[in-house]
This record gives C-alpha cells, sequence and structure tokens, in this order.
C-alpha cells in the first residue's frame, strides 16, 4: 500500500515528494515510485507537469519523458473535472499522482481522486464520453482504474511502455461525426494546395 505523503502537505512541493511502494498487484514488480499531493484545482495541472518531468526523469525511465507528461496532463484535468466532488470543502479538494517504474521498463501514472464511482470508464476509454482518457490511450497507454481498499475514492492509471517497446494504445477514433474529433489518433497527412490559393494550412502559423 502506498504510505501516507504527510498529515498536511504542501500540494506540489517537492520536500513532500516520497517513495512508494505499489499501489496495487502488478504482474512485473516495482523497482522505485514517487508520490505527492496536488489541489483538486485547475492550478494543479501546472504544478503536475513540471513534478512529472522531475520525478520520471529521476526514475531514468527509457521513454519519451514528454509522453508521460502530457498523460498525466489529462489525467489530472480529468481527475479535477470528474473526480472531486463539488460537496466537498475547498481545502479537503485533493488528488494523489504516482509515478513508478516497474521491472519491465514500463512507467506507472496513477491519479486517485475522491469518487470511487465510474460508471462510463470504457466509454471514456472509447471517447465516446469526453476526450481526456481517449487521448491518453491515444498516447499509447492502457488506461485501467481500481477503487481504493477504504472505499473513498478510485485511482485511474496509465501504463506507458518504455522507448523501443510496443505502445498499449488499443485507440480508435470515436463513434462521433468527424467534425467533433478535435484530436484524431493519428494525424492526417496534408493535403497538395490547390493551385493559386495559400499553401499554408488555415490555423497554421
Amino acid at each position: 500500500m502506498t504510505r501516507p505523503v504527510h498529515d498536511d502537505p504542501s500540494p506540489g512541493d517537492l520536500s513532500m515528494t516520497v517513495e512508494t511502494a505499489a499501489c496495487v498487484p502488478e504482474a512485473a514488480a516495482i523497482v522505485r515510485s514517487f508520490t505527492t499531493q496536488l489541489p483538486g484545482a485547475p492550478r494543479a495541472l501546472i504544478t503536475a507537469r513540471t513534478w512529472t518531468r522531475q520525478m520520471v526523469t529521476i526514475l531514468g525511465w527509457p521513454g519519451d519523458v514528454q509522453q508521460a507528461v502530457d498523460v498525466v496532463s489529462r489525467l489530472v484535468d480529468n481527475g479535477v473535472q470528474h473526480g472531486v466532488p463539488s460537496t466537498a470543502p475547498l481545502c479537503e479538494r485533493q488528488l494523489t499522482l504516482s509515478v513508478a517504474l516497474d521491472e519491465s521498463g514500463a512507467l506507472l501514472i496513477d491519479v486517485a481522486d475522491m469518487d470511487p464511482a465510474f460508471p462510463d470508464f470504457d466509454a471514456a476509454v472509447r471517447g465516446e464520453k469526453g476526450r481526456g482518457l481517449w487521448q491518453v490511450a491515444c498516447l499509447g497507454a492502457r488506461v485501467t482504474w481500481f477503487l481504493h481498499h477504504a472505499g473513498t475514492g478510485k485511482t485511474v492509471r496509465a501504463a506507458l511502455a518504455p522507448s523501443g517497446r510496443p505502445g498499449f494504445s488499443g485507440c480508435s477514433l470515436p463513434q462521433t461525426p468527424s467534425s467533433a474529433i478535435s484530436e484524431p489518433c493519428s494525424p492526417t497527412a496534408p493535403q497538395p494546395a490547390e493551385k493559386g490559393s495559400d499553401s499554408t494550412p488555415e490555423g497554421q502559423q
């Protein structure tokens, strides 16, 4: 189980970062991991990105650090939007972020929130309900979730394979009109410009 970070941690304070054991059993043993607490508010995203970049570098994960940072951004944003009850006092709205390296070389990213319910998880990963978890899958992560032992919340986990190994992603386009898809899994190749037209696609600098 994860050890408590601190009784009253300062959100995002690196001095409050601790090494932890794995939250749940995995096929591959955990080599090393770090955990911190974040405010359950939008300002957590900047802190989470900075912390993740530093901790993943310290872990020595043989993968794309920026990819890991992008995954964390989406998981934390999802946790802030959907995992923090609006009825909770402001001072108690928190998320817990963990990064761990296992013996297979995979990076495990956990974001724990305060809401134990996740009735639309499969639809969310498919992109049929929101885009956050679908984008995480499109970044090559295997996305799962599990309940806390105390039943007071849940953890959403993204597993990223190291460089040189196939990703875990089963990403596919969501079953929605193409006009509603803002970030497809694989960017389409630019089409040749017609004669006499501006060669710069609209919206690009």
